[in-house]
């Protein structure tokens, strides 16, 4: 199970962190060639199999990676449809409609664009026919599961419904597939970044799950906000030098109030999230609000260059360990971003915070 992303969508591989907010990259359209390339449908369907054992090629900078990566997509979701539209009276012409189909939405999700109405219906066309092998509806099933976390909204408890409906039904018909772990995996993160009321009820409720992985996650996390529960009994206590060289002590911010910012610069969702956290301490900063950053990078000129390119000035705790790190497992991270205000008292009042809510939630603890 991927339990250290902030959540595990079907893209969670080589090259879903690659994307920069403020860059989008542009999708090309997938075609379907009229014409084969191929003598017959074994040598068409061994090139597809190639290429999906290929993988990306790697690259030495940010950028040229997501262009080898977008590439590998496109070609693997033309090559595939291009199969598909071939030979439809090949069995396997099942596995090359749900490739492409997976390939073309990692492809467009990495350009920052939304899935389409075709994206569900060609799911549910998939799942109804009785031709379709039952590994191909599995596949089908999940990225339908996956398709369904698009429209969350934090203030609508009731738009998550949907997506726990179908991860639950999910997970009764097909426990043992290989993509079960992918959706407990991507149910628990939910519920841990989202802190609604509806996710403490179900929570609780899938502690006492009869599938044994879902339940053991459940409790995993239920402790894990014991411990924060605990954190938020007293202040928060953290000294440590930055990777400039100058001390950090959260004592001393004592007055302020202050965001603890968990991220990484390989974390689309941390990188989505900054210009909203540059946005509240450039407006912020003079009225009482700091920011601390720890940031989970393995390398610190790859942190330092994502640190300038954003303006995030604000001090960095940086070990180069990733999920090993002294403060991480002290704070028991496991997921990022992770932001945590503390109010002008060093008590933890909120965390998870998005977009407009961060700098809402901070001017209200100025106000105190």
């Amino acid at each position: 199970m991927k339990t250290r992303s902030a959540l595990v969508m079907f893209l969670a591989f080589a090259g879903g962190s690659l994307r920069a907010a403020d860059e989008p990259a542009k999708a090309p359209q997938v075609e379907q060639p009229n014409a084969p390339q191929f003598k017959s449908a074994d040598e068409h369907w061994a090139h597809v199999e190639k290429l999906q054992k290929a993988g990306p090629k790697r690259a030495a900078t940010r950028d040229e990676q997501l262009k080898l990566l977008m590439s590998w997509l496109g070609d693997q979701a033309t090559s595939a449809a291009s199969f598909a539209t071939t030979y439809k009276e090949d069995p396997r012409m099942w596995k090359a409609v749900v490739l492409a189909l997976r390939s073309d939405l990692q492809l467009r999700q990495i350009a920052g664009e939304q899935p389409r109405k075709q994206d569900h219906e060609a799911v549910e066309a998939i799942l109804a026919s009785p031709e379709a092998p039952e590994d191909v509806k599995a596949e089908a099933a999940f990225i339908g599961v996956m398709l369904r976390t698009e429209h969350f909204n934090p203030a609508e408890a009731e738009s998550f419904e949907p997506f726990h409906k179908a991860a639950a039904d999910y997970l009764r018909a097909y426990p043992t597939h290989a993509h079960a772990n992918d959706v407990r995996d991507a149910q628990i993160q939910i519920i841990h970044s989202y802190d609604i009321p509806a996710h403490d009820t179900l929570l609780k409720a899938l502690a006492e799950s009869s599938d044994a992985a879902m339940a053991a996650a459940a409790k995993d996390l239920l402790a894990k906000r014991g411990r924060t529960a605990e954190l938020k009994s007293k202040p928060v206590e953290l000294k440590f030098t930055s990777s400039t060289g100058t001390e950090v002590d959260l004592a001393k911010l004592r007055g302020k109030v202050v965001l603890l910012d968990f991220w990484a610069s390989w974390c689309a969702p941390c990188i989505s999230e900054m210009p909203n956290v540059v946005s509240a301490y450039e407006k912020l900063r003079g009225k009482g609000f700091e920011v601390v950053g720890v940031s989970l990078d393995q390398d610190k000129a790859t942190m330092e260059a994502t640190m300038k390119k954003l303006n995030m000035i604000w001090p960095q705790s940086f070990e180069g360990a990733v999920w090993e790190g002294k403060i991480p497992k002290e704070f028991g991270i496991t997921a990022i971003p992770a932001t945590w205000l503390l109010d002008k008292k060093g008590m933890l009042r909120q965390t998870s915070l998005r977009g407009e809510a961060l700098g809402a939630a901070v001017e209200k603890l100025l106000a105190e």
